[in-house]
């Protein structure tokens, strides 16, 4: 393994997973992406420019890259429906597993009220928990533009949510 890229996985892998996830129908399918996210970075960690970017920010650019290829390969884009927010046990507490859920319902249904554009940059805000600026970058805009994104999108989620 390349000198310094086991520190890199520990540290990214949880964030760039949560971040494919909420891209893809299923754990399945986001674990496999993702381990080709990690397989990329190791065969191009040699080239990894710091001076270009964060290591965060490189490793969600071969995800998006990884992600395009799987959903070329199914001529598709996930189904809102499909996503999933982690962290719901139902062998803990029965109720709060059932609330946990509901919530969680009502959150993929409300993402789909948002634009593709809003989705990928919540997805990059809380699932990758990047910065505005790493997503400006990812995303080809300003950071302003980046946070502004995501102010306006969790907003309309807190509209809607609070209609539900």
């Amino acid at each position: 393994m390349a000198e310094g890229f086991g520190e890199v996985y520990r540290e990214h892998v949880a964030p760039i997973w949560r971040y494919v996830r909420t891209r893809l129908p299923s754990d399945t399918d986001a674990e496999d992406v993702t381990s080709e996210v990690f397989a990329e970075a190791i065969r191009s960690w040699d080239r990894f420019d710091a001076g270009r970017g964060t290591i965060g920010g490189w490793l969600v650019g071969i995800a998006r890259h990884e992600l395009a290829d799987w959903w070329r390969k199914r001529g598709r884009e996930v189904p809102v429906e499909d996503a999933v927010v982690e962290g719901i046990d139902p062998e803990g507490d029965p109720e709060s597993w059932a609330l946990r859920l509901d919530g969680t319902d009502v959150l993929r249904r409300n993402l789909g009220l948002l634009s593709p554009r809003e989705r990928e940059a919540v997805a990059l805000r809380f699932g990758a928990e990047l910065s505005s600026e790493q997503i400006g970058s990812a995303m080809g805009i300003s950071a302003t533009a980046a946070r502004m994104l995501v102010y306006r999108a969790v907003g309309k989620l807190r509209e809607v949510t609070a209609h539900d």
